[in-house]
């Protein structure tokens, strides 16, 4: 059952309820009070009739003799009627009451009458010295008609007025869910795939207005969330089909010195020195892509390596000196902050030292092997109050704007020939990108094509004092 049809049975048996209950209030107020006007004229009666007379079957006579009487009388002596004078016309007389023995005196009761005719109102009076008792009693007749007449009025009204509520019930809620009907539509739309759709917007300040805000906020944190699901569904099938075709060259190679060497083409001397040289390169370039591969998977899975203080001045200096030694054919320079005796020349984060040397050797390889000879590699270490940075800059060719958003992407190499000469794995900054993430800093980069290139790391840093004399 909607919810429409439930609030609409329980408004129409709220009605329902309702109008009974007020009519069954109002019928037996109605009742009461035209039966304590009936035992208003019988008690006026009597007072009028009998008062200061003692009872006497002369009395009967004389109420017999009238052409029409409001009143019954019946008269008992003991418990037996000895005297009675029906209401009504002589000749078309109501049904007597059907009173079979002298009743309790001085009360007003309710009495039945012979057959099936409207019931009666009587009260007794009782005279101790002849022992007799009369009953005086007036038919209900008039009341009985007004409370049946008042009761079909009151269905009739009633039932009228529990429709027309009904219907006005029904017409407001259906107006009033056009907007809820609407939301389940676009929700619908949602669910069947189109996660560009949203709930319309209601009245910010009514509930369906909070609602729909509600629901657009839980689509766009679930668009978000599917997403960013389905690219990292995505990068993680680049990142095994290109882990499976950087392992499979090494492999390849490898094998095939192997089997050159099995089928006798490489036998002792100048080719089997160069085989096993290639078979020793490949060995080592696959040992390196491992090695990154495993670096990356630690990362990623977030395991917190030891951090001490860590002077990043002097691992850009060690950085500077590993390059020079290792490059003839690039000028290396350290830059940093001005000369200044009185100042302390550390500028110390809390980090894992092994980590960011490998910040730095892969930066500066990375700028090394994408810069021609008699290019200049710049590593500067700077101190921004709160913040390190580290930046190393060339002034190579830069790298063009189409690969500069993927340039930290895994795999990723901005040569198109993805040349292993000058690319290495395409895992170095990613490694970097990764190791800021997990030492909660910011990486940027800024290239121009032809004025060359500038990465930015930035790290929390952490004071430690003036160096001791």
């Amino acid at each position: 059952m909607s919810i429409k049809a439930k609030i609409s049975a329980s408004i129409a048996l709220l009605v329902i309820v309702a109008v009974t209950a007020i009519g069954l209030v109002t019928v037996n107020v109605v009742s009461t009070q035209l039966t304590q006007q009936v035992d208003d004229q019988i008690q006026k009666y009597i007072q009028q009739s009998f008062e200061d007379r003692k009872v006497s079957p002369d009395l009967i006579s004389k109420e017999d003799g009238r052409d029409y009487s409001v009143f019954a009388l019946m008269l008992f002596e003991g418990d037996e009627l000895v005297g009675l004078v029906e209401s009504g016309y002589v000749d078309q007389s109501d049904p007597a009451p059907d009173i079979r023995s002298a009743p309790e005196p001085g009360e007003f009761f309710t009495a039945p009458s012979v057959g099936h005719g409207p019931g009666y109102r009587a009260y007794a009076m009782y005279d101790p010295a002849s022992n007799q008792t009369l009953v005086v009693a007036e038919s209900l007749s008039n009341v009985e008609n007004a409370v049946k007449a008042l009761t079909a009025t009151i269905v009739i009204t009633g039932s009228l007025v529990a429709l027309a509520t009904i219907m006005i019930a029904w017409m407001v809620m259906q107006r009033g869910f056009r907007s809820v009907d609407r939301m389940v539509q676009d929700a619908e739309t949602v669910a069947g795939g189109n996660l560009d759709h949203r709930i319309t917007p209601q009245p910010p300040d009514s509930e369906m207005g909070r609602l729909s805000a509600a629901l657009n906020l839980m689509v766009n944190r679930l668009a978000y969330s599917i997403t960013e699901g389905e690219a990292q569904r995505q990068r993680l099938k680049q990142f095994v089909a290109d882990a499976g075709h950087e392992l499979r060259t090494p492999l390849t190679a490898i094998g095939g010195y192997v089997q050159l060497y099995q089928n006798g083409a490489a036998r002792e001397g100048e080719k089997l020195d160069r085989a096993m040289d290639r078979i020793g390169a490949e060995n080592a370039r696959l040992a390196h892509l491992v090695d990154d591969l495993m670096v990356l998977a630690r990362l990623d899975r977030n395991v917190q390596a030891e951090q001490t203080p860590v002077d990043l001045s002097q691992l850009a200096a060690d950085a500077v000196d590993d390059a020079t030694a290792a490059d003839s054919g690039h000028v290396f320079e350290l830059g940093g902050p001005p000369a200044d005796p009185d100042a302390d020349p550390r500028i110390v984060v809390l980090a894992n030292e092994g980590q960011i040397r490998q910040i730095l050797v892969n930066l500066i390889t990375n700028a090394r092997v994408h810069t021609p000879e008699g290019s200049t590699v710049s590593v500067t270490v700077r101190d921004e109050g709160e913040t390190a940075v580290i930046a190393v800059s060339d002034n190579g060719p830069g790298i063009p704007e189409k690969h500069r958003r993927r340039i930290f992407d895994r795999f990723y190499r901005a040569d198109p020939s993805r040349s292993r000469n000058t690319g290495g794995t395409g895992l170095g900054l990613s490694i970097v990108s990764a190791i800021v993430a997990g030492h909660h800093g910011t990486i940027d980069l800024d290239s121009r094509e032809n004025e060359g290139t500038t990465i930015t790391v930035r790290l929390p840093k952490v004071w430690m004092g003036a160096p001791e004399a």
